[in-house]
C-alpha cells in the first residue's frame, strides 16, 4: 500500500522497505569501496620501510643515542624490543609496526628491523610529556574514531522527513557527517606530523647521517599520508553514504499536474 503525508499543502509519497533495503545495500558497498583506498595508500610506506631494513644497525645505533639525549629516560620512557612478543604485540614482532603507549610510558618496535620508525614514537613521546597543545591532539585520537565511526551510523539512518520540512539537531548532523567524520580524525593527522617532526630532529641531534634523515623524511612523509587519506576517504565515504541513503528513503513528491487551458476559436 503506498503511504502518503501532506506537508505545507504539498503531497509527499513515503518510500518503502525495498528502497531502504536496497539504499543500504548500495551506501555501504560504496562506503566499503571508497575504504579500501587505504590498501593502496599505505604500499609507498610498507615499500620504503623494507627498504630501509639494510641501514637498520645505523638507526638502531642513533635511535639509542636519541633516547638519551631528549631526556625522555629521565622521565620513564624506555624502548622495549619487540621481536619476542605475541599476542596484540604481533604486528610489532613481525617487524610492520611500532607504537608509543602512553599508559606505560614504552616505545614498543621490533628494533632488529625497524628501528627507524623509532624515532617517530619518541617524537610520540615527546609529545605525550612535553608538550600541551600535541598531547591534547595525542588524547583526542580514540574519541575521534569513536565520533567518525558514528557518523557513518547516522549517514545510513533512514529520511523519514520531506526535504524542506523544519530541521533539528538529528538532520544538522546527518547533512554534515561527512564533514563532521573527516574533523573527528583530523587532530590525529596533526599529531602524527608533529611526532614526525621531532622525531626527525631528534634523529640529526643523535648524530644520524644526512642521506639517512633524507629517507627518514621519505619515509615519515609516506607514513603521514596514510593517514591523511584515512581522513579523507572517511569522511568521503560517510558523505557518500548519506548521499544514497537520502536519494533511497527520503519521501519523494508529488508533482501536481499543471492544468492545460484550450482555446477554441
Amino acid at each position: 500500500m503506498v503511504r502518503s503525508i501532506d506537508y505545507n499543502g504539498s503531497t509527499y509519497v513515503k518510500r518503502s522497505d525495498k528502497d531502504r533495503a536496497e539504499g543500504y545495500v548500495l551506501a555501504t558497498t560504496v562506503s566499503g569501496a571508497i575504504m579500501s583506498g587505504l590498501m593502496y595508500a599505505g604500499k609507498p610506506f610498507q615499500k620504503q620501510l623494507t627498504k630501509e631494513h639494510s641501514n637498520n644497525h645505523l638507526y638502531k645505533d642513533a635511535l639509542m643515542k636519541a633516547l638519551e639525549i631528549s631526556g625522555l629516560k629521565k622521565k620513564g620512557v624506555d624502548i622495549i624490543p619487540a621481536q619476542h612478543e605475541i599476542g596484540r604485540m604481533s604486528a610489532e614482532a613481525m617487524g610492520t609496526n611500532a607504537c608509543y603507549i602512553p599508559s606505560i610510558k614504552q616505545v614498543k618496535i621490533n628494533t632488529d628491523k625497524i628501528s627507524i620508525a623509532g624515532f617517530h614514537e619518541l617524537g610520540h613521546a615527546m609529545n605525550h610529556l612535553k608538550s600541551k597543545l600535541p598531547c591534547l591532539l595525542q588524547k583526542m585520537r580514540g574519541p575521534g574514531y569513536a565520533i567518525a565511526g558514528l557518523m557513518e551510523y547516522f549517514a545510513l539512518f533512514s529520511r523519514t522527513k520531506p526535504k524542506g520540512q523544519k530541521r533539528d539537531v538529528t538532520d544538522v548532523i546527518e547533512d554534515n557527517c561527512g564533514k563532521i567524520a573527516f574533523a573527528a580524525l583530523l587532530p590525529t593527522v596533526v599529531e602524527e606530523a608533529i611526532a614526525s617532526h621531532k622525531g626527525i630532529k631528534l634523529a640529526r641531534k643523535a648524530g644520524l647521517a644526512e642521506p639517512l634523515i633524507k629517507n627518514m623524511k621519505k619515509l615519515y612523509g609516506k607514513a603521514l599520508l596514510t593517514y591523511g587519506a584515512r581522513a579523507v576517504l572517511g569522511g568521503l565515504a560517510v558523505w557518500a553514504s548519506r548521499k544514497i541513503m537520502d536519494k533511497y528513503t527520503r519521501p519523494v513528491e508529488v508533482k501536481k499536474e499543471t492544468p492545460i487551458n484550450i482555446d477554441y476559436i
